[in-house]
């Protein structure tokens, strides 16, 4: 199985796991810019405990640099692989949530249905 890369920019010195995602973890923003080079990650998560400064000094470069890299923000750990996984594929599939019918017989059917 393929495993999508996450870059999660934090200081606390645990791992994130995420199911099916290789996380790797960087405790400043120097440090994420310079992993950024050297491989493309589908994901960086900043942590709110980075400050405020660097937080927007990342997403600036970041956005400049990388424009198809997807940045987030999260609180706290425990939410963090359900929210890097809705940023992903939110970008990744925006059209899985709608569901249109074109065809007028589909249409007729669907209302006869109901």
């Amino acid at each position: 199985m393929r495993h999508l890369k996450t870059l999660v920019v934090t200081k606390n010195t645990t791992m994130p796991k995420i199911l099916n995602w290789q996380v790797s973890t960087v405790s400043n923003v120097e440090t994420a810019i310079e992993k950024l080079y050297q491989q493309s990650y589908s994901v960086l998560a900043i942590s709110e405990g980075i400050n405020e400064i660097d937080r927007n000094k990342l997403k600036k470069i970041i956005t400049v640099l990388f424009p198809e890299a997807i940045v987030m923000v999260y609180k706290n750990e425990t939410t963090l692989s359900e929210n890097v996984k809705k940023a992903y594929w939110s970008k990744n599939k925006p059209g899985a949530q709608r569901n249109y019918l074109d065809n007028s017989f589909e249409i007729k059917l669907a209302y006869s249905l109901n």
